[in-house]
Formats: structure tokens, C-alpha cells, sequence
């Protein structure tokens, strides 16, 4: 179970290991507090603790549906047990970023019915690429006013939750936004990410739970990309 996604807070967890390669550095387990990348988000910095030894996460796999975790050294094949730990610093800037793209996504999406074609978290910036309608394209596109205005939901302090729907009670409005087309049809649950009375999209990253924590950022580039495309870039300070 994603216990990342019940408690992005959470940086420390005891779990079991289900499965142990033969070269003893690739293990499944039961639960996990680790987010493995996905979706534009990139993966925890990680570690274990088995009988008082340290082990790196390196990289990570999907295997049969499940998350493997490579290890920096082998562990002792006899190992049921680990404690995972998370760089939370690392983990809390992607939240942080994370909930940003929703946030500006969304009022973009609410604003103008533009829609979110992709988007990452970079190093040191996330980047959002948007397509408007024809019939709703912004003339002039000022970037102290967009800021101001992101500022301004910012510090509403709106609330970020989440819930897990079946697929069939979303609407065609939700079809459109959240790209639920693109999830699997063998994925009959989504979780939707909420943002208090401005967001809701399908996301299987981890969020902060109020828009007061995203804090300061800049735009770093509010760039045309045709006449109904824009790229933003935006750094946290």
C-alpha cells in the first residue's frame, strides 16, 4: 500500500519485504512511504535500516504491477523486516512544487478552459504547458498580474485533499480534465487531488495540505509556444 499517499508527511516507516532478488539488492514490500517517480514528479532520495545496517535506495522498477527498490548493497537474505526513511527536505520541495502546478493549472483551466498538456518538476524549477481554446486565448498575458493573482490563492490558505472515486461517477467535464482517458480502463479507482473550490485532478503524486506552505515563488518564463500554447517555468524561493 502507497502509504505516501495516506501521509506525505510521514519520513519514517517499519515495513516487511515480500520478495528478495538473488543478488540480494532488489526488494518488493508489503507498504511503503517511498514515492517511486511518476506522472512528472520526481522519486524520493531514500534509505533502509535492516539490523542495523544502512542501504541507499539507487533507482526503482515495476515488476508484475509492483514497485521493486534497488539497494546499494545486498541485504542478508534472511532480512523479513526494514525501516524506510525519507529525505523529507527533498520530498517537501516536490510537494510544494507539486501542489504549485495543480494551482496554476487550475486557474488557468477556470479562468481561460485551458488544459494542462504536461508538466514536470525539475531540479531547480517545474515547468506547465497549457493549450487554450481558440475562443479563449488571453491577449496580453501580463506576468506581475499572474503572479499576483497565483500570490493571492496562495495565501487563502485553501485546503489540499484527496479522495479515491470510481472511475464511472466522474463526469465528462472530469474525463477532460483530469486525462482520465489516459488511465488504464483496468484502474477502476481514481484518486482525485483536491484543492479548496479551484482544483480537482486525477494524481497519483504527493501534495502539501494547504496552499499557505507552497510560499514564495517566481515565474521564470511565460513563454508562446504557437498561438495556443504557452510554456511557464517557475522556481520556489
Amino acid at each position: 500500500m502507497e502509504q505516501y499517499l495516506i501521509d506525505s508527511y510521514k519520513t519514517e516507516h517499519q515495513t516487511s519485504i515480500t520478495s528478495i532478488s538473488e543478488d540480494r539488492q532488489k526488494i518488493t514490500v508489503k507498504d511503503t512511504i517511498i514515492y517511486p517517480g511518476g506522472g512528472g514528479q520526481p522519486s524520493d532520495k531514500a534509505w533502509v535500516e535492516a539490523d542495523g545496517q544502512h542501504y541507499d535506495i539507487t533507482g526503482f522498477s515495476r515488476q508484475n504491477g509492483q514497485v521493486v527498490y534497488h539497494l546499494s548493497e545486498p541485504i542478508p537474505a534472511e532480512t523479513t523486516t526494514i525501516t524506510e526513511y525519507i529525505d523529507f527536505d527533498y520530498r517537501f520541495r516536490n510537494m510544494r512544487y507539486h501542489t504549485l502546478l495543480h494551482l496554476v493549472s487550475g486557474y488557468l483551466y477556470n479562468t481561460y478552459g485551458a488544459l494542462a498538456k504536461s508538466s514536470a518538476i525539475e531540479a531547480d524549477h517545474a515547468r506547465l504547458e497549457v493549450q487554450f481554446p481558440e475562443d479563449r486565448v488571453p491577449e496580453n498575458f501580463d506576468k506581475e498580474a499572474f503572479k499576483a493573482t497565483i500570490d493571492n490563492l496562495i495565501n487563502q490558505g485553501l485546503a489540499v485533499t484527496s479522495e479515491e472515486v470510481d472511475r464511472t461517477e466522474l463526469s465528462q467535464e472530469d474525463l477532460i480534465r483530469t486525462y482520465t482517458s489516459l488511465i488504464p480502463e483496468s484502474v477502476r479507482h481514481v484518486r482525485l487531488v483536491k484543492i479548496e473550490g479551484l482544483d480537482e485532478q486525477a494524481c497519483g503524486g504527493t501534495h502539501v495540505s494547504n496552499t499557505r506552505e507552497i510560499d514564495q515563488f517566481e515565474f521564470t518564463q511565460l513563454k508562446n509556444k504557437g498561438r495556443l500554447k504557452k510554456r511557464i517555468k517557475m522556481a520556489l524561493n
